[in-house]
């Protein structure tokens, strides 16, 4: 069945005067068991904010009961403007029905099965008109292939509810009969119905692949050492021999997840900026005499490769502060993502951009990052928790509360249903957040993530919970603090927290809260002599880095945390570091010195001392290797061994 319906504000009027209860049940059964999607624009939520189930007990709010089924995405006034254009004004539909066929092209576009749900018979004659990728069917037709692909008893409901709604259909269009030519949308709705066009009905055993798309698939095959048909190796001709240099790629990743830590980031990246460009001069050596046909099939078997790689190097630029270079480089393994159609990737990579995103506080962008995000993990059934999460957070930053509450409800449903796993998700999301220097941020999700965790006694997370919240509070600034004003509101509603379990989670908070008042004091003993760092930091343990900053005079203070001591400030030699949030910094053997902070550093960091190192180069950073790539590619990762 089609992966993404684009519902108009007709279907949902329809639904609101037939459907009986018991209709959301099996709606939500029928979208979950065939990976499919409900979407729409905040136009339509407009349209039917007061419709109501005229046949459920006290009449519930439409919207209110489908807010967990629905997936608001925001067309911009640009992109309406121009599809207006394109179909001449004179033509178009409203801004609304302009808004849903923007969308449902974006989501053509990015490589889904979509079909527009309208009885309006203008929007599909414009979209025909201007060569938009989707397809159009009346409300009726939608619920008769929802019922085609349901259970028996599905079926049977969701049948009689079609026809219903198709009669309805029929008596409004002969009712207009007079404003358009009548007979061609009958023939429509007619057609619509009979057809056999489900957009995600694909054939699993492959026979209707293209000859090029089996190629790549061999292709892929030989550059992982696996046994490939004779018939298939001489199509490929030289290919597996020039695309094997890629391999080195993947050979180079193992050796570098496989470090435990990193310890010099900078030399990493380097290392693998010069593998990356021999790889791609050898490749391009040899494709370049080829015809495009054999060049396109290897491009498209190599992308995995390059798209593994770049999503290390632009985590090892995260790691190493570089914020804009990790960017391009996370953008480029994105276009890897989509020549290999791999809609896991594409995800990974649109998160990691999103997270950038929100650091720039470029919230619109994020926004769409992470909708974007939300819908590969639906075409994959995959966990969309995240997604959602950080959706609503974006939206709300940038003013557009209605849908981030929308994600939010659809977040909680989720998070209802598997609440051990959801707090995994909600503290992965809160230590991204601190490595992209958003503390802020990662507090409210982390008091969302305690509350849950409380809440099914998984005691073991909790003192980790403590300990990153209480790092997360000292790195919280007074300015962000104001920014975020209001995040609270809505973030109450991702968790519902029972009474039992509230009273045990405001104690945590308020004890987090009273010890990290407690590390916000100067520090009791400062001194001006060198003297040893165990004097200060406890022998065998670490400081945390918190952020990285220049004052006036480009000189480097980086904030750090102690579980014991708090937030302190260590000055560095000019020249820059290769540094960033949730580094681990380690001074080997150095005396330090020990100042009182000055009433700004306080303010702004709450910092309690400040440390001057006796010799700067016995300061080093660690990053986890872990956190190169995810799990999911790391899974991905192979080499020829020959």
């Amino acid at each position: 069945m089609v992966s993404h319906w684009v519902v108009d504000s007709n279907c949902f009027i329809h639904l609101g005067s037939m459907a009986r209860e018991g209709f959301l049940l099996d709606l939500d059964r029928v979208l979950q068991d065939n990976n499919s999607g409900l979407y729409l624009t905040p136009g339509v939520h407009d349209e039917i904010r007061n419709v109501r189930f005229q046949r459920w007990k006290n009449k519930p709010n439409l919207l209110e009961k489908f807010s967990n089924f629905l997936t608001t995405i925001t067309i911009s006034e640009g992109e309406i403007s121009d599809l207006a254009g394109s179909i001449g004004e004179k033509s178009s539909p409203q801004d609304v029905d302009l808004s849903l066929m923007v969308l449902s092209s974006k989501l053509t576009k990015e490589g889904h099965s979509v079909t527009l749900v309208s009885d309006d018979y203008k929007m599909t004659t414009t979209a025909k008109k201007v060569n938009l990728q989707f397809e159009t069917c009346p409300p009726s037709t939608f619920l008769q292939r929802l019922a085609d692909v349901g259970d028996d008893s599905q079926r049977s409901r969701l049948r009689s509810l079609s026809r219903r709604v198709r009669a309805a259909e029929m008596k409004y269009a002969i009712s207009r009969a007079g404003q358009y030519d009548i007979q061609k949308k009958l023939t429509w709705m007619v057609d619509s119905l009979l057809s056999t066009k489900l957009g995600a009905n694909k054939n699993s055993d492959g026979q209707d692949e293209s000859i090029e798309g089996l190629l790549v698939k061999a292709l892929i095959r030989s550059l992982r050492g696996e046994k490939v048909k004779a018939a298939y190796l001489k199509k490929l001709g030289p290919l597996p021999d020039i695309c094997s240099a890629v391999t080195r790629l993947d050979e180079h990743l193992i050796s570098l997840t496989s470090l435990g830590n990193l310890e010099d980031i900078r030399l990493d990246y380097e290392e693998c900026c010069e593998l990356l460009s021999d790889v791609l001069e050898t490749t391009g050596l040899g494709l370049a005499p080829l015809g495009e046909e054999l060049a396109e099939i290897a491009h498209r078997a190599m992308s995995g490769y390059f798209y593994r790689m770049e999503s290390a190097m632009g985590m090892l630029s995260r790691l190493s502060g570089d914020l804009k270079r990790s960017k391009q480089h996370l953008s480029r393994a994105l276009s890897s993502a989509t020549l290999v159609d791999d809609r896991g990737a594409e995800m990974r990579a649109m998160h990691q951009l999103g997270l950038l995103a929100l650091a720039s506080k470029n919230w619109d962008r994020a926004s769409q990052l992470f909708e974007a995000a939300d819908r590969q993990a639906q075409s994959i059934s995959a966990n969309r928790l995240s997604q959602l999460v950080l959706a609503s957070i974006a939206r709300h930053l940038d003013g557009k509360s209605e849908i981030a509450l929308q994600h939010l409800k659809s977040a909680n449903h989720i998070l209802t249903k598997n609440k051990p796993e959801a707090v995994k998700t909600l503290i992965g999301i809160g230590n991204s957040l601190l490595a992209v220097d958003c503390p802020g941020l990662a507090i409210e999700i982390l008091d969302e993530a305690m509350e849950c965790a409380i809440e099914v006694g998984l005691n073991s997370d909790l003192e980790l919970l403590a300990e990153t919240l209480l790092l997360a509070n000292n790195a919280l600034s007074e300015r962000e603090q104001l920014q975020y004003e209001g995040l609270r509101r809505l973030l109450d509603d991702l968790n519902i927290i029972s009474l039992d379990a509230k009273q045990e989670f405001e104690s945590a908070i308020t004890g987090i809260e009273e010890k990290a008042e407690s590390l916000s004091k100067p520090l009791g003993d400062t001194w001006k002599d060198w003297q040893p760092a165990s004097n200060l930091i406890p022998s065998g343990s670490d400081l945390v880095v918190v952020r990285v900053e220049k004052d006036e005079n480009d000189r480097i203070l980086v904030i750090s945390h102690h579980s014991e001591i708090g937030s302190i400030g260590i000055w560095l030699p000019d020249g820059g570091i290769d540094a960033s949030p949730g580094n681990i910094l380690q001074i080997h053997g150095s005396r330090i010195k020990v100042a009182p902070p000055t009433k700004t550093l306080m303010q702004n960091h709450n910092i309690r001392g400040i440390i001057g190192v006796e010799d700067p180069d016995s300061i080093s950073f660690v990053a986890n290797s872990e956190e190169i790539l995810d799990v999911e590619d790391e899974d991905k990762l192979s080499f020829n061994p020959q």
